[in-house]
């Protein structure tokens, strides 16, 4: 009963979709100019004639071989125009391959989902191109992309889902996700030729061979301890949400910005902050400046909100939120607890510390949800934290990993259970004070 679907035991490969460069886009608006002086109007963003399409196509077609198109690149070229005036520009082309089933647009950079395996194309325009095809999009959904709403929900006429997120809420250029929502599978049967059903083992081994790419397996395998080895690993396989304590300066997002260069190249991530300071080492990035609230009556979007949409819409595999201070707390653990892996910073001089301020700052934001609820949530979402120090030896301040706790649910007493992977001054160590007035009796 576990036959597979012709797609299953072969590999598929997306359309090859050949990038707009300059002297198209000067085309779609030499042809745009023309049209509007002949009167003719594209068809409808929502018309679902074919006929009406195809009447456009060879109107388009005819204006170009009057302006002395090449006649072996005529029928292309139309199409590109269009596509640009009638839909949704080089990426309705995707939307015709019944195997396609999310494309990511990132800053012009275009990607698809493609029969369950995440494909890069490459750039395909500027931004701008994409920009502007998302505020045609909005358009002619009746919504509105500009000003203090920067995004925008639609639904397509064939019932896909576009939502675009543009500067100077998206900071890395316009990005833009389209659903499919699974357009080949729809009865059970069709499920479980596909494996839906099929018993899977969906535990990592803890091994080099959990990484997909082999760069990051030599890059891991190189590191020469095993703690940073371990958020190697935690983060390459994006096998659990991560929050990184410390006290102010002591090396937090300089660990999260050089483990971010271990995030998997194949899966979209998106990175949510209320100031701009991760630098985040990733091809195919999403990322949002917003305010962790507004001000009753003030125009905008908060980080709340983009949240919401980023995750419910955007489909990132993980989520990066800034450095919690307030309200965004909230947000952090709301995305660990949303079926995707998500990573933080946050003060703290000690595990226990930090969780205990993680918890203050999401009260202080929602009050009604009350410590239980809060810390249900921590327990839940939040798998592993990571603690940074300033160690002072003599005279010189050295930023160190101190330990690595894994967050092992709540006890009987409702207190977190903590697995400590990793102390740096060791299990059986004299505690500090004890030590040093020790010393302080033998200078006597």
């Amino acid at each position: 009963m576990d036959n597979a679907s012709n797609s299953v035991g072969k590999t598929l490969q997306p359309p090859l979709v050949h990038p707009l460069d300059q002297n198209d886009l000067k085309l779609i608006e030499r042809v745009r100019e023309e049209l509007v002086k002949r009167g003719i109007n594209p068809p409808s963003w929502r018309e679902t004639d074919p006929e009406k399409r195809r009447r456009f196509f060879d109107e388009v077609r005819s204006i170009l071989i009057d302006q002395g198109e090449n006649r072996t690149a005529v029928n292309r070229n139309a199409q590109i125009v269009t596509d640009a005036l009638s839909g949704v520009g080089l990426l309705d082309q995707l939307l015709r391959d019944p195997y396609v089933e999310e494309i990511f647009v990132r800053n012009g950079h275009v990607a698809v989902e493609y029969d369950g395996t995440f494909h890069h194309l490459g750039k395909l325009a500027d931004d701008s191109y994409f920009e502007n095809l998302a505020v045609h999009v909005a358009d002619q959904g009746g919504a509105t992309l500009r000003g203090d709403r920067p995004a925008v929900l639609i639904d397509l006429p064939g019932g896909e889902r576009f939502t675009a997120i543009v500067p100077r809420l998206s900071t890395e250029g316009t990005a833009i996700n389209i659903r499919t929502f699974g357009r080949r599978v729809r009865t059970l049967e069709e499920m479980e030729k596909t494996g839906t059903f099929t018993r899977r083992n969906l535990s990592l081994s803890g091994t080099l061979t959990d990484i997909f790419n082999p760069e990051q397996q030599v890059r891991i395998q190189n590191l020469q301890n095993a703690p940073d080895r371990f958020l190697a690993w935690l983060v390459a396989t994006l096998s659990g949400s991560l929050m990184i304590a410390g006290e102010m300066g002591s090396g937090k997002t300089t660990l999260l910005n050089a483990l971010s260069g271990f995030l998997p190249t194949t899966s979209p991530l998106a990175a949510l902050e209320t100031f701009r300071e991760l630098e985040i080492q990733h091809p195919f990035l999403l990322r949002a400046v917003a305010p962790a609230e507004l001000p009753p009556g003030t125009p905008g979007v908060s980080l709340d909100w983009v949240l919401n949409v980023i995750y419910t819409r955007m489909n990132p595999a993980a989520i990066l939120v800034g450095e919690v201070v307030g309200p965004e707390a909230l947000q952090f653990l709301k995305a660990t607890c949303l079926g995707r892996k998500a990573l933080t910073t946050i003060h703290g001089g000690t595990v226990e510390e930090a969780l205990m301020r993680l918890e203050q700052l999401a009260l202080a934001s929602a009050p009604e949800l009350g410590l239980d609820a809060v810390r249900s949530m921590v327990a839940m979402g939040l798998d592993v934290v990571a603690l940074m120090g300033r160690v002072n030896q003599s005279g010189r301040v050295q930023r160190t990993l101190q330990a690595i706790a894994v967050i092992q649910g709540l006890d009987e007493h409702g207190n977190y259970c903590l697995n400590y992977l990793y102390r740096a001054e060791g299990e059986q160590s004299v505690p500090v004070f004890e030590k040093a007035f020790q010393i302080m009796e033998e200078l006597e």
